[in-house]
């Protein structure tokens, strides 16, 4: 179908500067702007961690105050939480979604910019807590009633600013992603034929739309506790401090799985490709997607196991804790079948996802021990609950991401990463992640606190401690050559080709990196891997011999036209960053208790609202569903 933009459609991007960025909607360019920003936030959380275990490389040291100690663990996990995993993965979904359902672009693009503005303000406001008194100093979790005033400073309240725009910037990107995928797959492609990513994507967006409003709640409530004089939480004055923990934790544990599950479907692109099968079982991956994301709001009070509930309710999360590890082992078996009597190559992008089953799995089974409540009262808030939680979503989360970073990179830029380098960079965060948390199992079974800044020389855990320590410094090494591999790659990289990889997914049927309008024509899609159908129409078998190549293949005659392409770049558009901008006046005001400045931010909106609605907006013109046609006129 062919595609004309609008006469009065916003002016087209001229050169790469940096309004081309500012007023970007391409979903690419989204994409690598959250990808960088959360890898920016990434290396300042390191550089917290680094800090903590200096700290307590040995007792009694006092390189930080208790004070900072507290503010740093703080913003240490609200960070990685909020500020590198979940954008991180919303970023290469922002990427690659696109491409791999065969559309141009993600259904509301104007929306996708506003969910990355408002997700990067929301982080500056955290981070601007540190000028104003002091950060975020009571932990991610913030529990009551440590987070009402006199026991924490103003640092919680800009905390619970910050985390509501960064919940409207998941919402935002949630709902963007479920249309995308719901209006715009490619002609012919099924749910079931979605590229994993894809489907796992699809998934956490419900995830996300269910669990961010519990989060929502909570802190508006404490805000009004801190500001108001809403009492929502002071048991002295009739409030609950159980209420917060409900809340937070019906968003907390599927949190765990909103980091989780995209990595799932990185490891499950990278895992077929690499072992030159098609993924084993692959209904029954889905199907353990979609359980997890279903069981993950059923297990939220096994984090409160410790608070005195009754003992028919901990029964019932004990469970429902232990149920969900079934979906979670089907994958692994699915993983492992997958790999079991393949052609391996391991390069760098496998290796990671090796590495990430291995130790997920670790974490899977250390979860099943907090589970049983008489274990957790043993250890709960203690160390063990530290190498189990960074077993899951450190091991699990990034070395997914390092692994797609490793297998999407030539996508992205057109050069390969240096695969020598790369496995240097795998061996030693493998080997500095073994070192740091292994030892943190048995310092919690030794009944060391977590959260603590210094201990006593004479209570056994000097040695762990200093072990755990040179671990941290393994991986922050090893992170440097990360770094140095991609800077220098970006630059002298190996040329990598349209598909160096030989995959079967639509994101390799376009250049390296993608054109604007993403595709010229598609293959027809027949199965879950079209470029393997495109290549071999004849033959029913899966396994790829290692020297075929799809590299440089022409469309051949059942080439599909998926679209003429866009007439120069993607439009650009200032109204997202202008969005953004005034939601962050309206928080800032609530922050200072200015009617003056919120009734500007008020205003602000409403104007922005009208211009949003005013300016038409090209239409994705993709009939992608039969008999269907998805208009995105006004909305964009």
């Amino acid at each position: 179908m062919s595609y004309a933009p609008a006469a009065d459609a916003p002016v087209a991007a001229r050169g790469e500067g940096i309004g081309a960025w500012l007023m970007a909607t391409d979903h690419k360019k989204i994409g690598w702007l959250y990808v960088g920003t959360a890898f920016l936030f990434f290396f300042v959380a390191i550089a917290f961690a680094i800090l903590m275990r200096t700290q307590t490389i040995q007792p009694g040291l006092e390189i930080l105050s208790p004070q900072q100690y507290n503010q740093v663990f703080s913003m240490h996990g609200t960070t990685m939480v909020f500020l590198f995993a979940m954008p991180g993965l919303i970023g290469f979904a922002n990427y690659f979604v696109p491409l791999m359902i065969g559309a141009r672009d993600m259904a509301f693009p104007r929306l996708n910019a506003l969910s990355y503005w408002t997700f990067l303000f929301g982080g500056i406001l955290l981070y601007s807590s540190f000028m104003f008194g002091g950060a975020l100093e009571t932990g991610w979790f913030s529990y009551a009633t440590l987070n009402l005033e006199p026991y924490s400073t103003f640092g919680v309240t800009i905390w619970t600013m910050s985390l509501v725009l960064l919940g409207m910037s998941s919402m935002l990107g949630a709902i963007n992603f479920i249309v995308t995928m719901m209006k715009l797959r490619a002609p012919g492609m099924s749910f079931y034929q979605m590229p994993l990513f894809a489907f796992a994507t699809y998934v956490n967006s419900f995830l996300i739309l269910f669990a961010i409003p519990s989060l929502t709640a909570a802190v508006a409530m404490l805000y009004l506790d801190r500001e108001l004089g809403a009492v929502w939480f002071d048991p002295q004055n009739g409030g609950s401090a159980m209420i917060w923990q409900h809340l937070f934790w019906f968003f907390g544990h599927p949190e765990v799985y909103i980091l989780i599950v995209p990595a799932f479907g990185m490891v499950s692109e990278i895992v077929p490709v690499f072992s030159r099968k098609p993924l084993f079982g692959r209904g029954t991956m889905m199907i353990a997607l979609g359980l997890i994301g279903l069981y993950g709001f059923w297990v939220w009070a096994h984090h409160m196991f410790a608070t005195g509930l009754s003992g028919t309710f901990f029964a019932v999360m004990s469970g429902t804790s232990m149920l969900i590890a079934i979906p979670t082992g089907i994958k692994i078996f699915n993983w492992l079948a997958t790999m079991w009597g393949g052609s391996l190559r391991f390069n760098t992008p496998l290796l990671f996802c090796c590495g990430m089953i291995a130790l997920f799995t670790v974490g899977g089974i250390t979860g099943v021990t907090l589970a049983v409540v008489p274990f957790d009262w043993q250890v709960t808030d203690t160390y063990y609950v530290v190498a189990h939680f960074h077993n899951v979503l450190f091991a699990g989360t990034l070395f997914a991401v390092f692994g797609a970073v490793y297998y999407w990179f030539p996508k992205m830029t057109g050069r390969l990463l240096d695969d020598r380098l790369g496995k240097v960079h795998f061996t030693l965060i493998m080997v500095g992640f073994l070192v740091t948390f292994m030892p943190m199992y048995a310092l919690g079974i030794l009944g060391m606190p977590r959260r603590v800044y210094t201990y006593a020389p004479d209570v056994g855990w000097n040695s762990l401690n200093l072990v755990a320590s040179i671990g941290g410094y393994i991986i922050a090494i090893s992170l440097i050559v990360f770094v140095v591999n991609a800077v220098w790659s970006l630059r002298k990289g190996r040329i990598a080709g349209d598909n160096p990889w030989n995959a079967w997914t639509l994101e390799w049927a376009t250049t390296s990196p993608p054109p604007p309008e993403n595709f010229v024509s598609l293959p027809p899609i027949r199965s879950e891997r079209p470029l393997w159908d495109l290549q071999h129409p004849e033959r029913p078998e899966y396994v790829i011999p290692e020297d075929v190549s799809l590299e440089g293949h022409p469309p051949g005659p059942e080439a599909a036209t998926a679209h003429a392409p866009l007439a120069g770049p993607s439009p650009l558009s200032p109204l997202p960053i202008l969005a953004a901008t005034a939601m962050l006046v309206i928080a800032i005001a609530l922050l200072v208790h200015s009617i003056l400045i919120g009734i500007v931010g008020l205003g602000y909106v409403v104007g922005l609202l009208v211009a949003w609605a005013l300016v038409r907006w090209p239409e994705p013109e993709m009939a992608m569903l039969p008999g269907e046609r998805f208009s995105a006129t006004g909305a964009g």
